[in-house]
């Protein structure tokens, strides 16, 4: 389980992909001390190496540090990018491992958090960032769903369907293992030593900027690697800007359409989940149970046993 955070708990922002705006950063640092928190700031936060924060060699340091170091509770990222999947094979996993303490963010941070669920067994969560969320005013559902699953005190974290605005594709029951994130980034992690087994899990995707044939791509990717052959259940967040102005393409809605109308196990479309500044989030790495009967999704407390 991870460790547990509560008032006075020290919290490190680091960058581990690109380089955050220096005014945003502390705007959102501001609101994590207001919040009672003692803030570490890493010593990449105004780094400037070509488009990412810093070296790989560099960035990598700081994330082993920022799990090894005694001190720190948990680690919150600045923003995300690009850059994570340079940095897998330097991570110190053994000390990783030894040290479970979450890693928030989404995005390109997505990387990060599947390698580390697949080599450490390490839960994260994927949700706000210092310099995005956190410090633009956060909005009230995204603090919501952000803090009460940091401070929950119960075994799961209950979610009514029927106050969301989504839809049911595909009506069932099912539970697993809560694995995704950015569809880009699970689709270029397959294939790696990083990218965990989907076998069994329940799995969440969202993208954001790209075309439509390029969300196609990524998702024939996943199936060609019989990823949907595995899977329990499936969770579509918001696919935001994933738009092409050409008059023969087809729009995300009718691809995912495509790849999922078929399938037997319970889909959900539409979640709150994604790039945007409104999200629920989420448990990388926990079990999580979803029945569409009951309108109920439910993740398993990472800081619990």
């Amino acid at each position: 389980m991870l460790k547990k955070l509560s008032k006075n708990s020290t919290i490190a922002v680091i960058a581990p992909a690109f380089p955050p705006n220096p005014e945003k950063v502390e705007l959102g640092i501001t609101y994590l001390e207001s919040r009672g928190y003692k803030v570490k700031r890493g010593k990449l936060l105004q780094g400037n190496y070509g488009y990412l924060s810093s070296t790989d060699e560099q960035r990598a340091s700081e994330l082993n540090d920022s799990f090894s170091d005694p001190q720190i509770d948990a680690i919150i990222c600045a923003r995300g990018g690009w850059g994570g999947l340079r940095i897998l094979d330097m991570l110190d996993y053994k000390t990783i491992a030894q040290n479970p303490k979450a890693l928030v963010g989404y995005s390109d941070i997505t990387t990060l958090q599947l390698a580390i669920w697949a080599k450490c067994k390490i839960p994260s969560i994927s949700g706000p960032m210092v310099a995005v969320e956190m410090a633009s005013g956060i909005l009230d559902f995204t603090e919501e769903h952000f803090w009460k699953q940091i401070h929950n005190p119960h075994t799961f974290y209950e979610i009514d369907l029927a106050k969301l605005d989504i839809k049911i594709w595909n009506p069932g029951t099912c539970e697993g293992t809560l694995l995704g994130g950015c569809l880009y980034m699970v689709s270029h992690q397959l294939g790696t030593p990083y990218s965990p087994d989907y076998n069994g899990s329940i799995l969440f995707i969202e993208d954001v900027g790209e075309e439509p044939y390029k969300i196609d791509r990524y998702l024939a990717h996943l199936k060609q690697a019989e990823i949907f052959k595995n899977i329990n259940g499936l969770i579509i967040g918001q696919f935001l800007d994933c738009t092409d102005d050409g008059e023969k393409s087809f729009t995300v809605e009718e691809i995912l359409h495509q790849y999922f109308d078929a399938v037997t196990f319970p889909v959900l479309y539409n979640f709150p989940y994604g790039h945007g500044m409104k999200k629920i989030s989420m448990p990388v790495g926990k079990e999580t149970n979803l029945d569409t009967s009951k309108g109920l999704l439910s993740f398993k407390n990472p800081f619990m046993g």
